[in-house]
Order: structure tokens, then C-alpha cells, then sequence
């Protein structure tokens, strides 16, 4: 098995970063993904994979 688990403070779990992470902000988000959850996919894939 391959995988890594951290905790994200801040962010809910579709990996926006949100005050409450209650359902009925969700409308309110503009953003898609947090860019620290880009970073940390991306390095973890390159980890990985070898690819730089």
C-alpha cells in the first residue's frame, strides 16, 4: 500500500478553505482547491513516479 495521510486545518472536505466547513457555506466558496492540496498531490505523485 501507498499513501500518505495529513491533516489540513482549515479546509473542508472537498479541500477548500472554509471557516466552518458547514454544507451551506459551500456557495460562498469561490475557491476550487486549496493550492497547498495542489502542491501536496504534486509532490506526492513526482515522489513517486520519478518524474521531475
Amino acid at each position: 500500500k501507498n499513501f500518505t495521510v495529513k491533516e489540513l486545518p482549515g479546509l473542508n472536505h472537498l479541500f477548500q478553505t472554509s471557516q466552518t466547513g458547514l454544507p451551506a457555506e459551500y456557495a460562498k466558496i469561490e475557491e476550487t482547491i486549496s493550492p497547498e492540496v495542489l502542491h501536496l498531490v504534486g509532490q506526492w505523485i513526482l515522489e513517486r513516479t520519478g518524474e521531475k
